[in-house]
């Protein structure tokens, strides 16, 4: 009799089990059912269930490790929020990167923004406007933000980057929901312009979002298709020293997805994705007959071959250096971090034109210019 009533037990509990398994299964299937498709982007998901959407921000250097996960409701929500959760369109929105406000530029999302870490630099004519009229606060930037600033501007979300450590500790007890935008950790350009898609649900302008991804994926890709038979694929490498180290992008990195879509040999070739540290005799050695050259700086009296000279004599003995074949943004003359990261069809058509210019013959580069142009 002991024995039927454990067997019977045993039974109950192994149903028990399996039906549980068997929901655990179905929830997490239609889950998967309900999120949405993305093309590149590896730091997100999106998941769309009744009456609400749910955002997960994952770290792309650890894919079991999640940086933020938020809960999204329509406006018309009528229950109480808890933490992460976020009635949307967002009304009343902080930034505290300029490449935060790339995607809000393009979607013509600016009217949301409240306040921004700096405006330093920024070339967009309506930001600047509404500093200067006071619609948009500026409210510090990491370590010294200004509390008292941002409680006044009462924003529904703040955006952080989560890759800047020891700034948001102070923003953490204010009660406002804190998103990490993780774009910057995208290892591909349509990967990071795909970000748009996140930021729109914050906005409203999902539709608008998947539209302008659309155009820009498709040029891209026509784009990256009149290289992909080009015969001769110039050489290039990039960076300078800094501090005594060249830090030189990865083979695998964001910026050689750029080289090679544009039909170019990136002499690294490694599958690194991160930035390296180097001495200029090894890079002397690897890219002193190098084609190309590829230079990032922030200069406010212009830049040339005499500016980068006269910062190390021994640039001079580089093979770009003295054919000027030296691609140059200037963070002072063009919105590079404002837009770059949802223009990835503009940077490559730039990079195309330098390195293939009979593909492009007509084409005048925004971004990448020579040195001597």
């Amino acid at each position: 009799m002991k024995l039927n009533i454990y067997v019977l037990i045993s039974f109950i509990s192994f149903l028990f089990s399996t039906s549980c398994k068997q929901h655990d299964n179905k929830i997490d299937h239609v889950k998967m059912e309900n999120r949405i498709h993305l093309n590149y982007s590896k730091g997100f998901h999106i998941d769309t269930l009744l009456g609400k959407t749910e955002l997960t921000i994952l770290n792309t250097n650890n894919s079991t490790s999640i940086l933020g996960k938020f809960t999204l409701y329509s406006e018309t929500y009528k229950g109480k929020l808890n933490q992460n959760e976020i009635k949307t369109p967002c009304k009343r929105i902080i930034c505290l990167s300029s490449t935060q406000l790339a995607y809000l530029i393009e979607l013509d999302a600016l009217n949301n923004v409240v306040g921004i870490n700096s405006s330093r630099h920024l070339f967009n004519k309506t930001i600047k406007t509404k500093i200067k009229n006071g619609s948009i606060g500026r409210v510090g930037k990491e370590g010294v933000f200004n509390i008292e600033t941002i409680l006044g501007l009462n924003p529904d979300v703040i955006f952080v980057s989560p890759f800047k450590t020891g700034g948001y500790d102070a923003l953490r007890n204010l009660g406002i929901p804190l998103v990490p935008m993780a774009a910057f950790a995208e290892n591909t350009p349509l990967g990071r312009a795909e970000w748009i898609k996140m930021m729109a649900l914050f906005t409203g302008k999902n539709n608008e979002a998947d539209s302008i991804y659309n155009k820009i994926e498709t040029n891209y890709h026509q784009l990256k298709a009149l290289t992909q038979t080009v015969e001769k694929r110039p050489s290039v490498f990039s960076g300078k020293m800094k501090g005594g180290t060249w830090y030189v992008p990865g083979g695998n990195s964001f910026f050689a997805h750029y080289f090679r879509d544009a039909g170019a040999n990136y002499l690294i070739k490694n599958k690194r994705t991160g930035a390296i540290p180097m001495d200029f005799e090894s890079i002397y050695s690897l890219a002193n007959k190098a084609d190309y050259w590829r230079l990032l700086t922030s200069s406010p009296h212009g830049f040339n071959k005499q500016v980068l000279k006269a910062e190390d004599q021994r640039y001079a003995d580089f093979k770009a250096f003295e054919t000027g074949n030296i691609l140059v943004c200037n963070l002072r003359e063009v919105p590079y971090r404002e837009e770059s990261c949802i223009k990835p069809n503009i940077l490559l058509a730039d990079y195309i034109h330098h390195f293939h210019p009979q593909l492009l013959p007509d084409y005048k580069p925004y971004y990448w210019k020579r040195i001597n142009d």
